[in-house]
Order: C-alpha cells, then structure tokens, then sequence
C-alpha cells in the first residue's frame, strides 16, 4: 500500500483539509471577519499552558491538552504575524490529531457538507434585474457590522477579477466597493478623493513606474 493511502498518511488527512475549505468557499464564498484575539485571552492561553502540563507530568496528555494549548495562545495573539504562526501551529496539531484518529481507527472516508444556501453582497438593483428576467431572488438585508464584513470580501473579490482578467472595467467595480467601504467611515468620495490628492501631494502617485530595489 501506498503511504499515500496508508492510515494516518500526511498527504491523506491534507487532502480531505483542502476539500472541506473548498466546499466552505463554494458555500460561502470568501469571507472576511476581524480577528476577535488579543491580550484578553492571555488567562486562557496561560492556564490551557499550565494543564498541558500538569497532564504531561501525571502521564494523562491528551490531544485534547495539546490542541487547546495552541489554540488558545493564536486566541491571545494581536499581532498578525505572530497570530498567524499561532494559527499554523494549531492547524499542524488538529492534522497530527487526525492522522493519529486514522492510525488508530484506520483511515475515513471525510464526508464533505455541500448544499445550503450561499450567499452574496451583490448591487442594489441586482434583484431587480433578476426578476425582469424572470427569476425570483431570495435577499435580506444585512446588519451594519455584518455589512462592512461583507464589503471586505467583495474588495478582495473584486481586485482578484481585476487581476484574472486585466480588464479594466473591473476596475469600476473595485471603486464602486471601495466607495460604499469609505461610506461606513462617513467618508464621502468627495472626501476620498481629497485624502487622494493630499497623499499625492506629499508622496506623489504611481505614474513614473518608480520600482524601488530594496537590501533583503
């Protein structure tokens, strides 16, 4: 047998990883919330670290102490650097969890969740544009804190079209987004377009293809 295919095999347990994330994302699309960590967890992070282990000295470690310790500690990070390497860690220790599950049970066929219903920020007039056309769309409204979440994804969906496609059209509806973003800062365009200005007055813009080679 492969070891590929063999019971608690790496590259198995990652497999099943990257097909759940891309159901996730065929059900909700990208996503972009605030990290909700920092100090606040500190006490969390620091009593799941004291009964890691207390639980290695009594020989009672389980994966559980382990998962929960690397948890918390990427909970009461801040710094996105180091809530990212929090964050690996604890990914590395859920897989390690999985792929002793399989050692010990033999391996599992991963059952991906798919259907619900997906969802979209989409334009104002886009119901209306599906009902001309004979559709029955399906809205809600969304609250304010759950609107600027939803205007984070379009900005990264949108860039990512303009940079698929080159067409600059595209670039209408990252402006378009960026817009409503500024909105919720009480920001007009008016006023975007002022700040605009003022930092190409002191730092200038991008029009002399300026590349600076930097000392890595």
């Amino acid at each position: 047998m492969d070891d590929v295919e063999a019971p608690g095999a790496l590259e198995s347990v990652l497999a099943d990883v990257r097909s759940e994330r891309h159901a996730q994302d065929r059900m909700w699309g990208v996503q972009e919330f605030p990290d909700g960590s920092g100090p606040g967890f500190s006490d969390e992070a620091e009593q799941a670290k004291r009964e890691c282990a207390a639980a290695w000295t009594r020989g009672e470690l389980t994966w559980r102490h382990i998962l929960a310790e690397e948890f918390f500690e990427a909970l009461a990070e801040s710094d996105p650097v180091a809530l990212r390497t929090e964050l690996v860690q604890t990914a590395a220790v859920a897989v390690k969890w999985i792929q002793s599950l399989d050692r010990r049970h033999g391996a599992m066929v991963h059952s991906v969740k798919e259907g619900g219903a997906a969802e979209k920020l989409v334009r104002d007039r886009i119901p209306e544009i599906i009902q001309a056309s004979g559709g029955e769309p399906e809205t809600r409204v969304a609250a304010a804190g759950e609107h600027v979440a939803w205007l984070r994804a379009k900005l990264l969906e949108e860039v990512g079209e303009y940079i698929a496609s080159g067409d600059p059209d595209e670039l209408a509806d990252v402006l378009e987004v960026v817009h409503a973003l500024a909105a919720t800062h009480g920001i007009t365009p008016a006023d975007l377009e002022r700040h605009r200005s003022a930092k190409a007055a002191e730092r200038g813009t991008f029009n002399d293809r300026l590349v600076l080679r930097l000392q890595i």
